[in-house]
């Protein structure tokens, strides 16, 4: 911290950025204190994101600070590192997810045949077809741990359990769950109700899948998570009004 404040009277700068290393938790709140207290900080970037870290440590660090965080770092090329948005990063943190980023990830990479899925999330429609759908898409992007958090109920204790790859082979196996399921399962708007009702049919779709009975139960759990997402999306104008001015451009 002396070298630190020895810079900042040399150099007299107009702005210091802290930046912050989110992984390291609750221990981020001393270390923004002892920097603050050394030299003026103007403001902060926080870092580390795309790991199993929350950022909940980090974000109540920040107010240490008495800085606004301008920028966040999610992955280790020039794409991931974007401007900090209230609500997207505290939607993420309480495992909300980011459906406005998705789609717009989902735009950027010129992924095709969403005007429908958009329609149908307008009137807070959403099937088991609809979040296979996605998740066949979102083995295209990357990096798949940052487009994970966006999705609500696949956030930070889905990746939790392991690294990327891992996190890759348990949504490969939630597909391949549903790869088990009928039609009529897969488009059913109230899919969760269904199986509730015949609880034979989670005892089918495991045999199917060659997965256990409270693996199928997860994944409805996730299911339900998600569609009740979009359903509360659903009497979201403004949200509507972004997403089709990216999606239908």
């Amino acid at each position: 911290m002396n070298i630190s404040n020895n810079i900042f009277l040399f150099q007299n700068p107009s702005n210091i950025v802290f930046v912050m290393d989110a992984s390291i938790g609750q221990a981020c709140e001393a270390q923004a204190r002892a920097f603050s207290e050394t030299v003026d900080v103007g403001s902060v970037i926080i870092t580390k994101l795309d790991s199993h870290a929350k950022g909940g440590g980090a974000l109540s660090a920040v107010a240490a600070t008495h800085s606004p965080v301008i920028f966040i770092g999610t992955g280790e090329h020039i794409d991931d590192f974007e401007p900090f948005e209230v609500k997207p990063f505290v939607q993420k943190l309480l495992g909300m997810g980011d459906i406005e980023g998705l789609v717009k990830k989902v735009n950027e990479i010129g992924i095709e045949d969403n005007e429908e899925l958009i329609k149908r999330l307008k009137h807070g429609m959403f099937t088991l077809r609809d979040m296979y759908e996605q998740f066949q898409n979102i083995m295209k992007m990357g990096p798949f741990n940052q487009i994970m958090s966006m999705i609500p109920g696949f956030g930070p204790d889905f990746m939790s359990k392991g690294n990327e790859q891992e996190s890759q082979s348990r949504l490969k196996k939630l597909m391949t769950i549903m790869d088990s399921m009928s039609d009529a399962e897969l488009d059913h708007p109230k899919a969760n109700d269904l199986f509730s009702k015949e609880p034979g049919r989670i005892q089918r779709v495991a045999r199917g899948s060659g997965t256990a009975t409270s693996e199928v139960k997860e994944l409805l759990t996730q299911y339900k998570k998600f569609a009740d997402m979009v359903k509360k999306m659903g009497s979201m104008k403004g949200l509507f009004k972004v997403i089709s001015q990216t999606v239908f451009i």
